[in-house]
């Protein structure tokens, strides 16, 4: 099993998760601390990260489709190349836009690379393996949630320029470990565009190709969904999840500045705190496989939840960083049953695209989440704790029925895949 040729495509993807991740989240650190320490305004450090994040939500939709039509292998390089270009360019910038601009360019690599790596999940996790494999994946994403975090608390000192720098490496690594990666077999042109008549021109066949991606996808992948009511409760409560998540990416900072401005580095010591339960969390995800997966995914975001409203009440930082230990356990669990039952309950070939129609709309939340923190920093952090709380915990009790009342896994590969080849 060890040397499977079909396991070294996983392990390949594992790596080039970590890689980047790694390097993403020693940024993580620097950036929001910079423009805070720069600029003192959290407004100011809020809409800097949101755009970061839009490009996903602009261009999310005609990314996954090019995804899906092409080698998601070369989008996934190239994000993670375009990346390393930008990202040592920002603690260089002089001005608040310079920064705002290249953080909006480096957000445009995110859009590309994103569901290309979603998309090769596919021919890199075995069949019939989907919760193991997802598992591994995510503690790959996760681990370095630990490493990366704790590493740019240490380097905070000695200035930001080591931690973007940091990050072009590992992104430069991440993009080379995928060569050789095999790539999943493109989908099929529409039959609407190859018979688009070539008298009627470009015009026709950009008229067409918009028209799938922004309609029919939608359309066929919400009635995808719908017939699935736990698959279709987990999507809605991701977007609420990634809202909150969005909060606390300006909650996290802000509260270690705030209530640890003592203790050196603290904001990354905290993230990372969130990253070693991430870790743990991530490793021992398939022991809860045993149970009704809809019970454990309503059960781990309403104690995550529990968890960020607790912290602002704790002034020391070991109770802190143990209550993110926690959370971010309960987070990567969450994180791996949501993977495995899209991939169990959707057909291959849709995994790709659901999650390129997917990954903008969460961003649009997080982005939404990121502004709406931005504004209501007046009051204070428990006030944006508890609205942490409230957006994570309360959709998953309020939805409870759907969790629960379908958590049996029923497969649709070849139902789906049916299906679709009638409409083409």
């Amino acid at each position: 099993m060890r040397d499977s040729p079909r396991n070294r495509p996983l392990l390949r993807l594992a790596l080039s998760l970590f890689a980047l991740r790694l390097g993403a989240t020693m940024t993580a650190v620097g950036l929001p601390l910079l423009v805070l320490q720069r600029y003192g305004s959290g407004l100011l450090a809020a809409l800097t990260l949101a755009l970061e994040l839009l490009p996903n939500v602009l261009f999310g939709a005609v990314v996954g489709d090019l995804v899906d039509r092409g080698d998601p292998r070369r989008y996934a390089m190239g994000g993670a190349l375009g990346g390393a270009l930008v990202i040592p360019l920002v603690p260089a910038a002089s001005e608040l836009w310079q920064i705002q601009v290249l953080a909006f360019a480096s957000g445009i690599a995110y859009a590309f690379g994103v569901p290309a790596r979603m998309s090769l999940r596919a021919v890199a996790v075995p069949a019939g393996s989907e919760l193991r494999g997802n598992a591994m994946l995510v503690s790959a994403q996760r681990l370095p949630n630990l490493i990366g975090p704790a590493v740019a608390g240490m380097l905070v000192p000695f200035g930001y320029s080591l931690l973007f720098l940091a990050d072009a490496a590992f992104a430069l690594i991440a993009a080379l470990l995928l060569i050789g990666l095999p790539a999943p077999a493109p989908v099929p042109p529409d039959d609407q565009v190859r018979a688009a008549p070539v008298e009627q021109g470009r015009a026709a066949l950009l008229a067409v190709t918009l028209r799938r991606m922004f309609v029919d996808n939608v359309r066929e992948l919400t009635r995808l969904v719908a017939k699935d009511r736990f698959l279709a409760v987990m999507t809605l409560t991701s977007f609420t999840y990634m809202f909150g998540f969005g909060v606390s990416k300006l909650f996290l900072p802000l509260y270690a500045l705030h209530h640890y401005s003592d203790v050196p580095g603290m904001f990354g010591y905290l993230a990372a705190g969130i990253g070693l339960g991430a870790s743990l969390g991530g490793f021992l995800a398939a022991a809860f496989g045993r149970f009704r997966q809809g019970a454990v995914y309503m059960t781990v975001n309403v104690v995550e939840g529990i968890c960020w409203l607790l912290l602002p009440l704790l002034d020391h930082p070991a109770p802190a960083i143990a209550v993110l230990v926690l959370a971010g356990a309960f987070e990567a669990v969450g994180t791996v049953v949501f993977y495995a039952e899209v991939q169990s309950r959707l057909a291959a070939r849709m995994t790709g695209r659901y999650f390129a129609l997917l990954i903008p709309l969460c961003d649009a939340f997080l982005v939404l989440g990121v502004w709406v923190s931005g504004a209501l920093t007046g009051f204070g952090e428990l006030g944006l704790a508890a609205l942490i709380a409230i957006v994570m915990a309360g959709p998953a009790l309020m939805l409870a029925p759907g969790l629960l009342s379908g958590s049996a896994r029923e497969p649709e590969r070849e139902p789906v895949a049916a299906l679709t080849a009638e409409e083409r």
